[in-house]
């Protein structure tokens, strides 16, 4: 991995931070729905005992497990953590795991009334084993994957739609969480995007989208939050230099319709393209502390849904990508999926501050 240093830090400009401060006292207003692939991540953790005599593999006596959201659930519960209201839209089969993931939700205040549970659908599930020697980190030996490769029955989605069709009239924001499991068939995507287009013609509605590979399927969105190498395939342009980003993000924006577009750039930071095709961009938070990336665009994708609908109003939507660049600094420091709560967020702006 190359070394980040030398690579310039974020850094908040003077008396930005009481905006922040007053976007985060107000996430308790927002209501946000979140549609997508509810993965179910199972982590399991041993001690390493010896080889087995059988095979030259690891031994590993068993000490615990558990199953937290993943996908789209991860981003639904860190919408959740950050103080928003949040309805999960989805489908989840009856399996002990994706009961384990609703339990989750409904423990931590998310709406589940919308998600339809069905036998046929095949929850996603990605088990990791972990192990470790005592009082080190522990890695990943090795991750399974089940389920989340067969497409979803029109039947099953013509159920999801008729849901999010009551959803969308009751929230700020729409998060499109697409991990590519079998939820976004074209025949759901344009069901999706009949739906919104018939919400925009009624009021402003804030979509973003988080999707890997079909960008094109939800034109007209506000924003979407391509990483680099996602933003290279929909757009054919490779990120080398300032003005090759400059040309990829316009080429999206022109392709896709959609108001604005952040690329997400790793440790190069984030990379914001406005509604007139300005371009802004924000440095990292942190250079020598990451644990773990997995789930980051996840919080950042949670934090532009939370705070969009206030940030816009203002004018000033890269408020919501500082803030989603905060939050994201925050989630790298953390091992595995997990939730940045709203508390974590402020007191890394007051670290930020102290260290500039």
């Amino acid at each position: 991995m190359a070394s980040d240093k030398g690579k310039p830090l974020f850094k908040i400009k003077s008396g930005r931070e009481k905006e922040y401060y007053k976007i985060l006292d107000s996430l308790k207003t927002v209501k946000v729905a979140v549609i997508g692939d509810i993965i179910a991540d199972e982590y399991i953790t041993g001690g390493c005992e010896r080889i087995s005599r059988e095979a030259p593999v690891l031994i590993l006596r068993h000490e615990s497990s558990k199953t937290t959201p993943g996908g789209a659930g991860n981003a639904t519960a860190n919408v959740a953590s950050l103080g928003a209201k949040v309805f999960s839209i989805g489908a989840a089969d009856k399996s002990r795991e994706a009961d384990a993931v609703i339990d989750f939700y409904d423990k931590n205040g998310i709406n589940t009334e919308f998600i339809v549970r069905c036998g046929e659908y095949k929850t996603c599930v990605k088990t990791r084993i972990m192990s470790g020697a005592l009082h080190t980190t522990l890695q990943q030996v090795i991750r399974i994957d089940r389920g989340g490769d067969a497409p979803l029955a029109d039947k099953t989605a013509d159920k999801i739609l008729a849901n999010f069709k009551k959803v969308v009239k009751m929230v700020d924001a729409v998060l499109i969480s697409d991990y590519n499991c079998g939820l976004f068939t074209d025949y759901f995507c344009a069901g999706l995007q009949n739906i919104l287009n018939s919400e925009y013609s009624k009021r402003e509605i804030l979509v973003i989208v988080d999707s890997r590979h079909r960008l094109f399927d939800f034109k007209g969105a506000y924003t979407a939050t391509p990483n680099e190498s996602e933003a290279h395939e929909a757009s054919g342009v490779r990120i080398r230099d300032s003005k090759t980003l400059i040309d990829c993000g316009r080429k999206l924006l022109k392709m896709t319709g959609d108001k604005t577009m952040l690329i997400t750039r790793g440790s190069a930071g984030m990379a914001f393209f406005d509604e007139s095709g300005a371009l802004h961009e924000t440095a990292i938070t942190r250079r020598d502390e990451i644990a773990d990336v997995t789930g980051a665009g996840d919080t950042v994708a949670a934090m532009l849904a939370a705070s969009l609908p206030l940030t816009t109003k203002k004018g000033d939507p890269v408020l919501s990508v500082e803030l989603a660049n905060i939050a994201g600094g925050v989630k790298v420091m953390k091992r595995g999926t997990a939730q940045v709560t709203n508390a974590e967020v402020r007191a890394e702006i007051v670290r930020i501050l102290k260290n500039s």
